[in-house]
């Protein structure tokens, strides 16, 4: 990781775009058409290539995940792959459709259980999101993750007496932006759910785990009302263990 931003900043401040005082465009340009060679002399192809953690952790430190689905950064990714040997494009490839595949079951799962949960819960809930909004994930999965968030809201009676809702929006700090139960009209809530803004950072997840007994701090639970927490993250923490450590407590 190290040694890619210091190729890149070194292929920058040597390029005759930057000594001659080249515009932000042509920066751009050139930085991305600099780090395919960045990449692989950095062990793209033989460490980060072969392992999707590696290259979580690419995506998650190193790169924007905006910036990947631009032109440029598609074409930035065809480059460099096209430098790594056939054999190794063949296996991340495997990889990548096991990744598919498996992230797919764990979506459906999560569908069939709040399906269940919708169906079978008349009394209502206290429901808590928790919502990451690092920079891995980019404004338009943001929009996306919000989008989710007020379709599940749809599905339930919201009023105090009935499901209550919360949200917690983590990066490098985690924040309660909707306490639980203090939106009691649907609309409002989606409004409120809506106007969150996606901030960038990193990905404390273990920070948005400790906060989640804060914000159930007035939950149900005398009443016999289940509490649920939904965290839509894109994966890596940036402490998995320090998040290992977390979760058991949400309980």
């Amino acid at each position: 990781r190290n040694g890619v931003r210091i190729c890149l900043m070194q292929e920058i401040l040597n390029s005759a775009v930057y000594n001659n005082n080249g515009t932000c465009q042509e920066l751009l340009e050139f930085a991305y058409g600099s780090h395919p060679d960045c990449y692989v002399d950095n062990g793209f192809c033989t460490d980060i290539f072969l392992s999707l953690t590696n290259l979580d952790c690419l995506i998650d430190d190193v790169l924007d995940f905006s910036d990947i689905l631009t032109i440029l950064g598609i074409q930035q990714i065809y480059e460099t792959t096209k430098r790594c040997a056939q054999q190794t494009v063949d296996s991340f490839l495997s990889s990548v459709g096991n990744w598919i595949q498996s992230a797919t079951g764990r979506i459906n799962e999560l569908l069939t259980n709040l399906r269940d949960l919708l169906e079978g819960c008349e009394t209502g809930l206290d429901l808590l999101f928790v919502l990451d909004s690092s920079g891995s994930i980019g404004s338009g999965n943001f929009v996306t993750m919000k989008n989710f968030v007020a379709d599940v809201i749809t599905h339930f009676v919201i009023r105090d007496n009935s499901t209550r809702v919360g949200l917690i929006r983590f990066t490098d700090t985690a924040s309660i932006l909707i306490p639980l139960g203090s939106i009691n009209n649907a609309q409002q809530l989606t409004t409120a759910v809506n106007s969150v803004v996606y901030t960038g950072g990193g990905t404390s997840t273990d920070l948005a785990l400790d906060l989640v007994p804060t914000a159930f701090i007035n939950a149900r639970v005398n009443e016999g009302i289940p509490r649920v927490v939904i965290l839509l993250t894109d994966g890596r923490s940036n402490e998995p263990t320090l998040t290992a450590q977390a979760a058991p407590r949400v309980h």
